[in-house]
């Protein structure tokens, strides 16, 4: 064998004996550790940026005016319904927070069947 400049000979891959009865070698199992952690902290870098982008996304203007994004924001979230459903909700309530949730939570009225909501024929 060819020995290095420090005169020591190089040694040949380590394998780790571990209790679980497996054999590993140490260099591949270094690798697959870190590639691990990197994962995790690209995972984690990526849900702060997402938080960051969501909290630039609320108190955005809204596309109608006299309607505060934050207000339509709110809506949104607190009742699951579309930002246009939430927008149309706050122009009908002249911007008004309250007046607007009061009337999207009111129930809708339903369509008539066929024969039940018609007159007889006499």
């Amino acid at each position: 064998m060819a020995s290095s400049s420090t005169g020591r000979v190089p040694q040949g891959e380590v394998i780790m004996d571990f209790a679980d009865g497996g054999s590993y070698v140490k260099q591949k199992l270094e690798d697959a550790v870190l590639e691990i952690e990197k994962r995790r902290i690209t995972k984690e870098e990526g849900a702060k940026a997402q938080k960051a982008m969501q909290a630039l996304d609320v108190g955005k203007a809204s596309s109608v005016p006299g309607v505060k994004g934050e207000d339509v924001d709110y809506i949104v979230t607190q009742l699951g319904i579309s930002k246009e459903e939430a927008e149309e909700g706050l122009k009908a309530g002249n911007g008004d927070l309250v007046k607007a949730l009061l009337k999207l939570v009111q129930p809708r009225q339903r369509a008539r069947s066929v024969d039940g909501g018609a007159e007889l024929p006499k």
